[in-house]
């Protein structure tokens, strides 16, 4: 199947005090969707697009329309945008000058040529500052890894930028479930997440069916818009037989953010559960689908970091 994840580790060192709110994962999307506009489009955009469309970086990351090859697969109204961001694991909402704050970037197939266009964006970031305080940082090094392989190379050391890419695949999605308990997994979210099934969000641990679902629209849609690729499976089968695995232990709890919109001018909630569920059941099939989604995240707000979640085993 083709699907290209490339995951990114970036560090920047704060020059001021910041103070940050309480999600990073929101203030970090935020900045950069300005500094990477201001980057690489000069066209007003007013609700109708770029006028390059695709061809703009910013167009096609931001504003991502559906290749003609999957314009039956995809709407523009649910196109996921090429790239997540992941808040640090630690929430911190104060940082002092001199200390350094790391959070991930992964981008999504072709999205990945515009790495360049990233780093700088995340230069200027720190050039006009981020937070309450609009603090100043440097960017200190941005590296890419493989996570399912355990892989890493230097692709920014703070004054060079190198072309360097280690994407995650399938293959390695299968190879790392080889080595996993095909009958019991042990699953903890991260971040808050959301995902709807039969028509409604549980405030408990997503049922395992609820978890597989979420996937096969996320990945699949990612797969054709960004990778090139239509999956052709019977998703409602696999979903059928994902509903025999039970939910076994449940120490989820919910928790709810709220970030203000400056494009759309209000208060939106970034919400979900976080925390371990454990699953029991004929899983193994699923788990090359569940290592990748450790990658992309599932359901809803994933490009601001909802929906992370590892796998820890039994």
């Amino acid at each position: 199947m083709a699907l290209e994840l490339h995951c990114h580790e970036v560090t920047v060192r704060f020059l001021e005090r910041a103070v940050v709110p309480p999600y990073e994962g929101s203030m970090i999307r935020g900045a950069f969707g300005r500094a990477f506009k201001e980057s690489c489009c000069p066209f007003p955009h007013n609700g109708t697009g770029c006028p390059l469309g695709d061809k703009c970086p910013y167009g096609y990351v931001f504003e991502t329309s559906p290749p003609e090859d999957a314009r039956d697969f995809a709407k523009n109204s649910d196109v996921p945008r090429p790239y997540v961001f992941e808040p640090p694991v630690e929430t911190k909402m104060e940082y002092a000058p001199g200390e350094r704050m790391r959070f991930g970037f992964t981008v999504v197939g072709r999205a990945a040529d515009y790495m360049p266009y990233f780093v700088y964006a995340f230069s200027r970031m720190g050039d006009e500052g981020v937070g309450r305080l609009k603090a100043r940082y440097e960017l200190e090094r941005v590296v890419a890894e493989n996570r399912l392989s355990g892989d890493r190379e230097e692709v920014f050391d703070g004054e060079v930028a190198r072309n360097r890419r280690l994407p995650a695949r399938w293959e390695d999605a299968e190879r790392t479930a080889e080595a996993m308990d095909g009958g019991r997994l042990r699953v903890e979210f991260l971040t808050p997440t959301s995902v709807k099934y039969r028509g409604e969000v549980s405030p408990e641990a997503p049922p395992f069916a609820a978890l597989v679902q979420a996937l096969l629209i996320r990945l699949p849609m990612l797969a054709a818009v960004h990778c090139g690729e239509v999956w052709r499976e019977d998703f409602r089968a696999l979903v059928d037989r994902a509903g025999e695995v039970e939910t076994v232990r449940d120490r989820t709890t919910w928790a709810s953010f709220r970030r203000h919109s400056s494009f759309r001018h209000r208060t939106e909630a970034l919400e979900g559960v976080v925390g371990e569920a454990v699953y029991e059941g004929p899983l193994g099939e699923f788990l090359p689908l569940l290592c990748m989604g450790q990658l992309s995240h599932a359901g809803k707000r994933a490009v601001f970091g909802l929906g992370r979640y590892r796998l820890l085993g039994g």
